[in-house]
């Protein structure tokens, strides 16, 4: 039995094989080339390849995942894009006549070691994003096959031992038997850990000697919460082990039974709990009786897999499918939301300087309006298969509320003529994810049937703090009270004109803000499907009306600080260490 000592990244701790990724083989050596416009041609194609992976991995990763880890991906996208990052490498290739993968080589390594030498941790990440990213590119340069195939398909659980991991190595793992990350590099900011923590395996980092020491299938015993591995665990550390996974799992039964229960406070407030979804894999594994409806289904992914705009029938027959297995239970599907710092080649959308406040959603919709209404008939000849609910995304005026519902109504007459079937009333409603839609709220609530708050977007829009950028991540929280006021405006104006108010965003599973958006008045949850059981057993041992005292007393507080010790001494959430306690309150 032999420790190793790191940092304490993601918390948590478990047992399986080691899987030892060796550090990949990618020698540069310098050369002479004939045609240097030639050599950049194939960076760019290069570049354009790897840009695109990137943005699919972004929407897996988001689908599955949530916003938060999908986040790396946008980052390290732009990252590839920035043709002033690589400049001095495509002077040196004409003015040296020397190949792109040897010169972005030497940038990489001259600009790493800037960032090594910087004191914050945050920007010492950032230098081993960019080296990840160069390596990625130089790899595919010199034709070296990049994916999946670098990790062996597993069949039993196991623990990921490594330099450091991308991205890409993470999200591509099996998510089935994946227990941990011990990494040597990274730090407890890195994705790694950001990953780990959304998965909810644990994860050390700054491991030293694990790749050199640790040979794959040796077992290992990982402790995240303190931040060491244990290769060979002797037969006392594996029964505390077992003793711990016992209760455990005992919890994920409990969690699991939850899930396919009314979520019902203690004083009788019935609160709908949901799923966010939205690619085809979401669909596979969807389970309709294990939550109360769909929340919010994405239909980007639709336009992310083709070549061309995906046509009326193709859309038809997902939107069928997916109101069909969900077994009568409400569906709410989102209108393409798209553009800005999501490109397609197909769609020739513009480059931005800020793509968060630019051409996307329903702005891009409103403008090709042909494109939309293609969608708009496939939903509607979908909503006679479920009980289909429409919803229009970043609606910031009345005017463009009107517009959308215009839109759809021009569809329907299409269809009526065409001798189509559709649902005769079909609820439509806004997503709130901009300070404009929640000082509006009381007049779109007027002409919209239902809410639904996008927090990752509304956090970013009220505080104007970039959700990537660690210098300002203590702006960028649902606790800041400007967020939670703006919440109760919207969910005080929905129901003052009697119209259901949801949330879709990632704070809607954080088991900190649970009671506070309960006692707020919020009526439904839509969250990734492994938290909605957890999120049913802390409404369960709710009071309603203590909650409704709770919030007002969260927002009469002065800071976030003080909203965070305040939510912090809330116990709703079962700890590893109660999770025996937890079974008799179903």
């Amino acid at each position: 039995m032999k420790k190793y000592k790191g940092l304490a990244g993601a918390k948590g701790h478990k047992m399986g094989k080691a899987v030892v990724k060796p550090a990949q083989e990618c020698a540069v050596s310098r050369s002479k080339i004939e045609d240097a416009d030639e050599e950049i041609r194939r960076f760019k194609e290069v570049q354009s390849a790897y840009s695109e992976e990137l943005l699919k991995l972004f929407e897996t990763t988001k689908e599955e995942l949530g916003q938060d880890a999908a986040e790396i991906f946008k980052a390290y996208r732009m990252i590839a894009n920035d043709d002033y990052f690589f400049q001095n490498a495509f002077r040196k290739v004409k003015e040296e006549r020397i190949n792109i993968d040897y010169a972005i080589e030497q940038e990489k390594q001259k600009t790493c070691a800037m960032f090594a030498g910087m004191e914050d941790t945050y920007m010492r990440e950032r230098g081993m994003d960019i080296e990840n990213v160069c390596n990625e590119l130089i790899a595919r340069l010199k034709g070296i096959a990049v994916g999946q195939e670098r990790f062996a398909p597993e069949t039993e659980p196991f623990i990921v031992v490594a330099q450091d991991l991308t991205p890409a190595d993470t999200v591509r793992l099996d998510k089935k038997y994946l227990r941990g990350f011990v990494t040597e590099k990274g730090g407890v900011t890195s994705h790694a850990v950001i990953l780990a923590k959304t998965l909810g395996i644990p994860a050390v980092v700054g491991a030293c000697g694990v790749t050199d020491e640790i040979e794959n299938g040796a077992s290992l015993y990982i402790n995240g919460t303190e931040g060491y591995v244990v290769c060979e665990p002797d037969e006392a550390l594996i029964k505390q082990y077992e003793l711990e996974k016992e209760a455990m799992d005992r919890l994920a039964d409990h969690y699991a039974k939850m899930a396919k229960k009314e979520a019902r406070t203690l004083d009788g407030r019935r609160i709908s709990v949901c799923v966010n979804a939205g690619d085809a894999d979401s669909m596979e594994e969807f389970d309709a009786e294990s939550c109360d409806g769909v929340g919010l289904f994405r239909t980007e992914f639709l336009y992310m897999d083709e070549r061309d705009y995906p046509s009326e029938d193709r859309q038809f027959d997902v939107y069928r499918e997916v109101l069909s297995k969900a077994a009568g239970k409400e569906v709410i599907i989102r209108t393409l939301d798209i553009g800005g710092d999501k490109q397609l080649d197909y769609m020739d959308l513009p480059k931005e300087e800020n793509p968060f406040l630019g051409y996307r959603a329903i702005r891009l919709c409103l403008d090709r309006k042909e494109v939309f209404k293609t969608q708009l008939r496939a939903l509607l000849r979908a909503s006679v298969y479920g009980r289909l609910k429409i919803m229009f995304p970043m609606i910031v005026t009345l005017e463009e509320l009107r517009e959308a519902k215009a839109l759809l109504e021009e569809a329907k007459a299409e269809l009526k003529e065409e001798g189509r079937a559709y649902a005769p009333k079909i609820p439509t409603g806004i997503m709130v994810e901009t300070p404009a839609a929640v000082l509006l709220s009381d007049k779109l609530a007027r002409e919209a049937d239902f809410f639904s708050i996008g927090t990752n977007d509304l956090i970013q829009y009220t505080t104007a703090s970039d959700r990537m950028n660690e210098k300002v991540q203590y702006l960028y929280t649902p606790q800041n009270l400007s967020v939670l006021r703006a919440i109760r405006l919207v969910i005080e104006n929905g129901h003052k004109a009697h119209i259901p108010v949801g949330m879709c965003g990632e704070a809607a599973s954080d088991e900190r803000l649970v009671p506070v958006l309960l006692g707020l008045g919020l009526d439904e949850f839509s969250m990734v499907p492994p938290q909605v059981g957890k999120v049913k057993s802390m409404i369960c041992r709710m009071n309603h009306k203590e909650m409704e005292a709770l919030a007002q007393t969260v927002l009469s507080l002065d800071t976030v600080k003080e909203v965070e010790e305040t939510l912090g001494k809330l116990s709703f959430a079962e700890r590893e260490g109660e999770a025996d306690a937890a079974l008799p309150r179903e």
